[in-house]
């Protein structure tokens, strides 16, 4: 029966998409992917089809990669020249691809996620969103519809952040929200994504994208706007994870700097330092032991696992400093690590645990050049969008997409220091995302735009 209605959606799908692969929005089939990946991916639906594992999310992705196939041969794409970031990307795809089929990449170990996996996942289909973002047709309207889109999603995540530790079931959908044994850190804030970082990367972006199209909308929208950002930053702030609220925290520094002006913006930018500094002296012991959703212990051994992380990945990065251990080999290269008796850290806490920083993952597994390769990549995509901002033929609404990018930026480089990002496909499509709409529009900070001309009746 499941065969029969996924053969039946198969008939319909094709149908539908080689109707969007000749009249589609790229741009709109990017923001509609990510959307359907953090909230109806893999925990909403999924069914094996002989050893493949299909979801809503991986039928869409072909139908988008086709449809870019098909509207670049017709002429329908923008094409782009290409930047120095752009080729960084590719090496980087290219490193992690090598380092990832030069070594075992079946082996699982306690994570149960092979190698090949995490390359699709974490960085193949992130960089074809971003490509594909990058090389589709931007303007004005299209730009500013993703960040209202953006907007009205951040408020349902929050919301549903809310109902989720009030105890509202009735108010959260998907359902599979609310079951205690999918995904992890049940009992916050967490959202369809079940998954804490995840949650917070993607509402921090949501309510960034909605204070960005504030000033494009009428006065009536934006009371209602900043009537919902509090929802917002309530969802953030439920999810009682450091790394989350510091990175939201490093996102507002960012956008209020760059869009605020001469005193409001010294004021507002010196208030939230001196508040933060206060709230970071006073609720230290707290905050490092913060009470989630098991015993108040339990925030400070997370911290501390960090420790035996970096002491590990430290050691390991010593013993093969150029090209790591292979990608996605760090489970099984760590062991004989564990064993070492010359440190007070408990080193067998990690034996089951996955990464907990993207950073040294990729310092461990690919060496200095791969994590070189990734450093210099979001340091150009920074530098582009800077040097966005400040050109003075960029219009108006392509700085503020500049502005969105920075701040998106801030928020995704703590999580990058407190997580391991690469092991499901949202963390990085949301920022890629952002990121090919920021390179995508680099051409106009180099020539004004044409005005538009009204032709005589």
């Amino acid at each position: 029966m499941d065969v029969a209605l996924l053969a039946i959606g198969g008939l319909v799908a094709t149908i539908w998409g080689a109707v969007y692969a000749l009249r589609g929005s790229l741009l709109a089939g990017c923001l509609v992917l990510i959307i359907v990946m953090s909230a109806l991916g893999h925990p909403f639906f999924h069914t094996d089809v002989g050893p493949i594992t299909v979801s809503l999310d991986r039928m869409l992705i072909p139908f988008l990669l086709v449809a870019y196939v098909v509207q670049r041969r017709l002429g329908m794409t923008d094409p782009k020249p290409m930047m120095p970031a752009d080729y960084l990307l590719f090496a980087l795809i290219g490193v992690i691809t090598v380092s990832t089929f030069t070594h075992d990449w079946r082996v699982q170990g306690p994570t149960g996620v092979p190698p090949m996996w995490r390359l699709i996942a974490g960085y193949a289909t992130p960089a074809a969103i971003y490509w594909i973002a990058r090389q589709s047709r931007l303007t004005q309207s299209r730009v500013e519809l993703v960040y209202k889109v953006l907007a009205v999603y951040g408020l349902y995540l929050g919301f549903t952040g809310i109902a989720e530790v009030s105890g509202q079931w009735w108010a959260v959908y998907p359902k599979h929200i609310a079951d205690p044994t999918v995904g992890l850190h049940y009992g916050r804030a967490r959202g369809p994504m079940v998954q804490l970082p995840t949650y917070g990367l993607y509402l921090a972006i949501c309510g960034l994208s909605a204070w960005i199209v504030r000033p494009r909308l009428s006065q009536r929208w934006q009371v209602l706007l900043l009537a919902t950002l509090p929802v917002m930053l309530g969802g953030i702030v439920f999810s009682y994870t450091r790394s989350v609220w510091m990175g939201t925290g490093l996102g507002i520094l960012i956008l209020l700097g760059m869009t605020l002006q001469g005193r409001t913006r010294n004021l507002v930018l010196g208030s939230m330092v001196a508040g933060a500094l206060v709230v970071g002296i006073a609720k230290a012991d707290s905050i490092i032991g913060i009470q989630r959703e098991g015993s108040f212990g339990e925030g400070r051994q997370s911290a501390l696992a960090r420790a035996s992380f970096t002491y590990v990945s430290w050691q390991m990065f010593l013993d093969r400093p150029i090209w790591g251990c292979g990608f996605g080999q760090f489970p099984i290269e760590k062991y004989p690590y564990l064993a070492d008796r010359s440190t007070d850290l408990d080193l067998e806490g990690i034996r089951t645990l996955s990464h907990h920083n993207t950073l040294l993952s990729l310092l461990t597994e690919t060496g200095l050049v791969g994590l070189g390769l990734f450093l210099a990549l979001l340091a150009f995509w920074a530098r582009d969008a800077w040097q966005l901002w400040h050109s003075s033929v960029t219009p108006e609404w392509v700085k503020l997409q500049a502005v969105l990018f920075l701040a998106a930026l801030g928020v995704y480089a703590v999580q990058l220091l407190f997580h391991e990002l690469t092991y499901s496909p949202m963390e990085n499509s949301i920022i890629f995302f952002v990121a090919g709409i920021t390179a995508g529009l680099r051409p106009l900070s180099l020539v004004p735009e044409k005005p538009v001309v009204a032709k005589a009746a």
